[in-house]
């Protein structure tokens, strides 16, 4: 059985706005499209990721209002994650600690800090967030799909017409 007609060809040989080439009703999302308000309390480093996202990276066609706090923990945990980086840059992954196993003889090694756990944690959290929100090479490929369905393309020929432009 042939699979699901993609929503952009069923309104491309539709017999009016919203209607397939039976004129049967097609799906529509009830979302209401926006881009949140910025809020107020981000670090300087997340407004600036706040404003790259927003502005350059397309997911603009995508946000809701309700968008906001998961944006917003997205461009913290970026700022978490430069922070931790110019420290870890700056002190080493590792420190030199001091040991006296039960003998009591004294040596010295070279353990983790404690930040480089939190650090790859953040990396996580940033990768999920990124890929929830579209912004990684998966998950764009996904997008793109998604929004090729759904959005109409204004200044284009019909595609499935077969002719030229």
């Amino acid at each position: 059985m042939p699979g699901k007609k993609p929503l952009l060809l069923l309104t491309q040989n539709g017999r009016g706005p919203g209607k397939d080439s039976a004129g049967r009703a097609l799906p529509t999302t009830h979302l209401d499209r926006a881009v949140p308000d910025k809020p107020d309390d981000l670090s300087p480093e997340a407004s600036a990721e706040w404003d790259r996202l927003v502005d350059g990276s397309g997911i603009r066609a995508w946000l809701k209002a309700s968008d906001r706090a998961a944006l917003a923990n997205l461009c913290e945990t970026w700022s978490e994650i430069v922070r931790l980086r110019k420290y870890l840059r700056k002190n080493g992954f590792k420190y030199r600690t001091t040991v006296r196993d039960s003998s009591g003889a004294v040596t010295t090694k070279y353990a983790e800090r404690p930040e480089v756990k939190i650090y790859r944690g953040l990396l996580t959290e940033h990768r999920y967030l990124a890929t929830a929100f579209g912004l990684t090479p998966t998950a764009e490929t996904g997008a793109a799909r998604a929004t090729a369905a759904t959005e109409a393309p204004s200044d284009l020929a019909n595609p499935f017409a077969g002719g030229s432009r």
